[in-house]
């Protein structure tokens, strides 16, 4: 049974239906449902409203394996959509589940409101974080949905909304609390004391906004409204509250006169940025406002000139002065930003105009700024593929415009916007012979995808750059290309294998690994070829062999030991990193992988390796018995060289951690007395006396 073929013919209630007929009937068993279905497919998330659909028609007992199920899956590298799916379940369910697994279910999201708190926030790349912010938000939303009705839902929400937490976990508290609760008498006043004395912006916007939408009629909203907007000392929560006077409260003369006042006024740019564009939209029929966004657009400073520009073309495109106005900007303006968004509007909104086509012409061919040349010309391809003179024009720059970048943005805009020109092949190849710039090279080769497909020519053109362009940048592109395009041609496979054999670049060999591991996982040879990358002599190859193991087997037995092999043996403290990492995350249920890691954590050569180890344990593991001890073993006598980071330092992050996590412990405040007063190391040192120092102490 093919689940994303029903789905592609049926809708979600319909599929549920056909699966439930057949499990009446007996042509299905609730086994291979669970199989083919739940097992197979809860890492999609696009199907999660049809596997609800599916679970919704379960019996009790069953509905309770399922959730049980997917609450036992390590859905850590799926951002743990497995517990946001069996919320969602149980959402459905008619019957319920057995309060035992209800409760492991809310307690598995509780803890995972508290995912990445500020310790781990440390150690985590900017992705990483929003991914972390991302996986919090979701788990408060799903317990203030799933479990509404509970009386001790309600309770938990306020605390974290009036905790020491970040600012955006506990505005998404205030958000569910207002939301799921707005019948209770309380919730106003809460939101009303968040939005004048909390602390953080992100909770006084979130309980403006809210109040907005949920008490607009409520006496004190509107002046608490206008006080914050022209006195709250955060921009945010000023912009915030500027928004919700213009949504809520148009039809006021007060309104926009306040808003006036901050466009014209306001201390901070954002904020009269948005008043700007608050008063374009909202006030377009008054008469007034055509001719202040006229004058602020020959006026203003340049960022306000160019917020002028954009509501005045989007408000106002049937104004013959708007035009002439921005032909104006266009060709004379001091800024280069003015000149580009004037350029950008004119080739949107008056490509019937006769006279716009030259002008960007000779704009593209003139100006003195790179960007402003470049709107031109995409603006050319784009407002104006049917003219003939167009594609001649684009060739010309590709082929000898003095600027690099220019060249490159008239190549993708040919490839793009001409793909099937029997022109553009030939141009593509002769740029990618000649052009001395690598980067206009580069983007030759990344143009190709955009050609018609299966071209035998092109395949063997991008062989070839992939084998011997004298630059790495544009070979790796060639090589990624040809992964990713021509998937699908035999000779592809055997091609990027025997390229890998002859490579001498460890980066380059590296990406073969990353695209022969990603396309050709089902390939019976790729796993086995994976295998001996692990033991090559180049370090980065390793570190891309360990990161597609873990990626596309990770459910092997094999794929661990092997893993398990290259934390513990390998020579690159880099790739015992990543090899670390991936075996915490991947295998974050198990019980012999706190052990294992608390192993690594004392005994790896490495002292960044140790210190990531322990974050991994504090990730996964920071509630279980002994951590505290542990911790403070580390951080009393681990043999740090400090040759590296602090924040790689092991006695540094375990003290970290016993500060954020156990500050409660009795033998918190003495460790760090001592640390403070005696510790041979000045990072350690520091930190005991900072958190000491700190009003919390």
């Amino acid at each position: 049974m093919l689940l994303k073929k029903l789905v592609s013919e049926n809708n979600p209630q319909t599929v549920a239906e056909l699966i439930d007929a057949q499990l009446k009937t007996g042509q299905l068993t609730w086994a291979k449902v669970k199989a083919q279905v739940f097992e197979q497919h809860w890492r999609d998330e696009s199907l999660h409203e049809v596997l609800g659909e599916v679970a919704a028609k379960l019996d009790k007992e069953t509905a309770n394996e399922l959730i049980e199920y997917l609450i036992a899956q390590n859905g850590q590298n799926e951002k743990f959509i497995n517990l946001f799916l069996a919320a969602q379940c149980v959402l459905k369910f008619k019957n319920g589940i057995s309060k035992t697994t209800e409760i492991k279910l809310l307690n598995s999201l509780k803890k995972l409101s508290q995912y990445g708190t500020v310790f781990l926030v440390l150690y985590q790349s900017a992705q990483e974080l929003q991914e972390t912010y991302q996986i919090r938000d979701r788990s408060i939303a799903a317990i203030a949905q799933t479990w509404k009705n509970d009386p001790q839902t309600l309770p938990w929400l306020k605390i974290l909304a009036h905790s020491n937490d970040s600012g955006e976990v506990r505005a998404t508290a205030v958000k569910a609390i207002a939301r799921s609760w707005s019948e209770e008498p309380e919730i106003y006043l809460m939101l009303k004391k968040l939005a004048k004395l909390d602390r953080n912006w992100a909770v006084r916007s979130a309980a403006i906004a809210e109040m907005t939408s949920g008490w607009p009629d409520k006496n004190d909203t509107l002046p608490l409204l206008r006080t914050l907007a022209q006195s709250d000392r955060s921009p945010a929560v000023r912009t915030c509250a500027l928004e919700q006077l213009a949504r809520g409260w148009r039809d006021r003369t007060d309104t926009l006169l306040l808003l006036r006042s901050a466009a014209e006024s306001d201390e901070n740019l954002g904020v009269r940025i948005s008043a700007w564009r608050q008063i374009a939209r909202g006030w377009r029929s008054l008469l007034g406002t055509f001719t202040l966004l006229k004058n602020l657009a020959e006026t203003g400073t340049s960022t306000l000139r160019t917020v002028a520009v954009r509501e005045l073309a989007a408000g106002w495109p049937a104004e013959a002065d708007v035009c002439l106005l921005l032909k104006t900007l266009a060709a004379s303006d001091s800024s280069e930003q003015v000149r580009t968004a004037a350029i950008e509007e004119l080739a949107s909104r008056w490509q019937a105009q006769p006279d716009i086509y030259p002008l960007l012409k000779n704009l593209a061919e003139s100006d003195s700024s790179c960007a402003v040349r470049q709107a031109a010309v995409q603006g050319i391809a784009s407002g104006w593929r049917s003219n003939p003179e167009t594609l001649p024009f684009l060739q010309n720059i590709a082929a000898g415009d003095r600027d690099a970048e220019l060249r490159e943005t008239a190549l993708q805009q040919i490839a793009s916007g001409w793909p099937d020109s029997p022109e553009t092949l030939p141009l593509l190849q002769k740029i990618a012979a000649s052009d001395d710039y690598w980067t206009v090279r580069q983007v030759v080769v990344a143009a190709s995808a955009t050609l018609p497909p299966a071209s035998l020519e092109v395949f063997e053109w991008l062989k070839n750059l992939a084998e011997s362009d004298r630059h790495l940048n544009v070979r790796e592109t060639a090589v990624e290309q040809i992964a990713r395009g021509w998937r699908h041609r035999g000779e592809t496979l055997p091609f990027l294998k025997k390229l890998a054999e002859s490579e001498r670049d460890s980066h380059l060999l590296s990406v073969l690994v990353r695209e022969i591991a990603r396309g050709w996982p089902q390939q019976p040879e790729t796993l086995a070829w994976l295998k001996i990358q692990l033991d090559s002599d180049r370090e980065e190859v390793r570190e891309a062999a360990v990161q597609e193991l873990a990626r596309n087997w990770y459910s092997g037995a094999e794929t661990w030991r092997m893993l398990e092999a290259k934390a513990e043996g390998d020579e690159s403290p880099a790739v015992r990193q990543i090899a670390l990492q991936k075996l915490a995350r991947g295998r974050s249920n198990e019980s012999q992988t706190f052990e294992w890691l608390k192993i690594r954590a004392r005994q790896d050569d490495d002292s960044q390796v140790r210190a990531i180890a322990l974050v991994e344990l504090m990730r996964g593991w920071k509630d279980e018995p002994g951590m505290f001890e542990f911790l403070r073993q580390i951080a009393l006598t681990d043999p740090c060289d400090r040759t590296g980071s602090f924040a790689y330092n092991p006695r540094f992050t375990a003290l970290e951690a016993i500060i954020e996590h156990y500050p409660e412990n009795a033998e918190t405040l003495p460790l760090l007395r001592s640390l403070a007063v005696s510790d041979a190391d000045e990072q350690v040192r520091a930190l005991a006396g900072r958190r000491l120092g700190s009003e919390d102490w």
